[in-house]
């Protein structure tokens, strides 16, 4: 299923993008994040993003991020992380998504 994050990808925002996330990983559901819109991406954003590729990934369900901007690509160079489609990145030490 399709999500979009918003313009605003940042910690005043972040959590109905994470309730989507639990969401659609406990209905079994994958995800294709579309950042097209995202003009603002924190920490806050890598860390949900980590957190659900995990999860998604722990469960064999697809995870794509779709058109990623120069403003997600410079929140992931910031945090030291690849975007998950980048192929070497690394979720070892973040946590998984939960419903609780």
């Amino acid at each position: 299923m399709k999500v979009d994050p918003g313009s605003d990808c940042t910690l005043r925002n972040s959590r109905s993008l994470a309730v989507s996330l639990v969401e659609l990983v406990n209905a079994g559901s994958g995800a294709e994040i579309d950042c097209a819109a995202i003009e603002q991406a924190d920490i806050t954003f890598v860390q949900t993003i980590v957190s659900a590729h995990r999860s998604f990934a722990a469960r064999g369900l697809p995870f794509t991020m779709l058109a990623a901007k120069d403003s997600v690509r410079s929140a992931f160079e910031r945090a030291g992380v690849s975007l998950p489609d980048a192929g070497s990145f690394d979720t070892s030490r973040h946590f998984e998504l939960s419903g609780n």
